[in-house]
């Protein structure tokens, strides 16, 4: 890359698919990297990790809560099938579940950044 007097050749703010997507890219390419992103807790003090509204609190968690809803659909269609399931749910579980997925999702995409030299600020 050609001396320009900054930091870094390319910074990407936000942490969301787009973001690291192009941070890892560029990257790739050569160029020192640098990404912001950043929440702002909300009035509960939620916050969240790499991966953005979709991974956070969006399409991964509202397709694992819609995965875990069939079960009982399913029970009724394996009880068909010569299958006797005693299940009982808790939601507490399932919550934490979901929260540990998550943030291993967090973690790799943490690691994948710092594995290709992508300075990662948790910044706004």
């Amino acid at each position: 890359m050609a001396e320009h007097g900054y930091d870094y050749d390319f910074f990407v703010i936000g942490g969301g698919s787009g973001g690291l997507a192009c941070a890892k890219a560029a990257a790739d390419l050569g160029a020192k990297v640098g990404l912001a992103d950043f929440v702002k807790p909300s009035p509960a003090g939620t916050t969240w990790g790499l991966g953005g509204t979709c991974v956070n609190v969006g399409c991964i968690p509202k397709k694992l809560c819609h995965f875990a809803s069939l079960a009982v659909d399913y029970q009724a269609d394996w009880a068909g099938l010569g299958w006797d399931f005693k299940a009982a749910h808790s939601w507490e579980e399932m919550i934490d579940s979901i929260d540990s997925h998550i943030k291993s999702i967090n973690w790799g995409y943490k690691t994948e950044l710092r594995s290709k030299s992508v300075k990662y600020f948790n910044k706004y």
